[in-house]
């Protein structure tokens, strides 16, 4: 096992405690890999790691970003590695811990060389997905850069848009600038922890309905409406339901099933993502094993690993 360790799965599947966990065992530091969780004040929405828990391993890149302030893979990839780095030079592990793909290959195979943003080109293709719908929009680039289209779905408007930026400003497409095909750039140990579905559906679904019950999760969004969000922090999943909800303009019933189908949806494209990453170990989770259980599992699948003796 490598020094970067990350525990990667789909939102809900049970990450936190399991990463807790496991970063006691092999006197590790986590580092978020999330683009969610990033956001400050917005602790309860994105199912951030409690007090006690950072309390009890030390965590980075969470609750760090103001929520209107753009927060890019490229600003996220810069701060991570700085982030690891110092973990280090301090003689320890990093357990890089999430669920956003693109965050992972950012840090396993680094990015592309795409040119900085283009303010007006962005803004003219933002105000067509506004409009026309990101559907519309993933049509067009299907025809300019079919292979970019093929991963990028077609509800994704912030990644559909920049693809077409790039087209725009460079007469090339995105797909050709990547160099994430080329093989694994930092060594790293990537374990994914997975669900049967109706089983994950039922966590996502629990989860949700706890949420809009929870008064903190509702302060959150109210105190978040005022000052305007930034494109990225806008993206945090529930507040295009919830603001509606807190403003009377849908019914609690009807938040519910909406936010649910799009956790559930999103859950789906995360694991296919995963599944295309190379070199990743499986973890199937069943019921409620206590994350000590788990970690045990994780650990017996490499030899030799150097750890904390676990306390019975």
């Amino acid at each position: 096992m490598s020094r970067l360790i990350a525990l990667i799965g789909p939102t809900a599947v049970g990450k936190t405690d399991i990463s807790i966990e496991l970063a006691k065992r092999l006197e590790a530091e986590i580092v978020g890999c999330d683009s969610m969780q990033v956001y400050r004040r917005l602790n309860r929405l994105t199912t951030q790691p409690t007090a006690e828990q950072r309390a009890a391993v030390a965590h980075h890149l969470i609750d760090c970003v103001e929520p209107t302030d753009n927060f890019s893979v490229g600003h996220y990839r810069e701060q991570a590695l700085a982030a690891i780095g110092d973990i280090y030079r301090r003689g320890k592990s990093a357990l890089l811990v999430g669920g956003t793909g693109l965050y992972l290959r950012a840090i396993r195979r680094g990015l592309c060389e795409a040119p900085p943003e283009d303010p007006s080109v962005r803004a003219r293709l933002e105000a067509h997905a506004r409009e026309q719908g990101s559907a519309a929009l993933h049509e067009r680039l299907r025809d300019v850069d079919a292979a970019a289209a093929a991963k990028i779905h077609p509800h994704d408007a912030r990644r559909i848009v920049r693809a077409l930026e790039v087209y725009e400003v460079t007469g090339q497409p995105l797909s050709r600038l990547w160099r994430w095909e080329q093989g694994e750039v930092m060594p790293m140990t990537v374990i994914a922890l997975d669900r049967p579905r109706a089983q994950l559906h039922e966590r996502i679904n629990r989860r949700v309905v706890q949420m809009i019950d929870d008064p903190a999760v509702l302060t959150e969004v109210r105190e978040v409406a005022a000052p305007p969000l930034s494109r990225t922090a806008a993206q945090v999943h529930g507040l295009r339901y919830l603001q509606p909800y807190l403003r009377r303009e849908t019914t609690k019933e009807h938040t519910i099933m909406v936010w649910q189908q799009q956790v559930r949806q999103y859950a789906r494209r995360q694991l296919i993502w995963f599944r295309a990453e190379p070199n990743v170990r499986w973890v199937m989770l069943e019921g409620d094993e206590p994350a000590e259980t788990t970690v045990e599992r994780i650990l017996e699948l490499f030899d030799g690993v150097p750890t904390r003796r676990a306390r019975r």
